[in-house]
């Protein structure tokens, strides 16, 4: 993370290059993209396990509702 500060920093430096602009927050944008990734593999997994029987009981489906 502190590459990135500085590389925006130096940036931010350059004459008429940042216009007062903020720089985008690394973080949350990583934060969002795994966030959002995980919800989709969530969901297709949701999907499955409505749409095929044989999906319901998986090993993990068992330990986590004790079937």
């Amino acid at each position: 993370m502190k590459l990135y500060d500085d590389l925006v920093t130096r940036y931010n430096a350059i004459p008429l290059v940042s216009l007062g602009q903020s720089p985008p927050d690394l973080r949350a944008h990583v934060t969002d993209g795994a966030l959002s990734g995980l919800f989709t593999v969530l969901g297709q997994e949701e999907a499955k396990i409505r749409k095929e029987l044989a999906a319901r009981s998986t090993d993990l489906l068992k330990r986590v509702f004790g079937g």
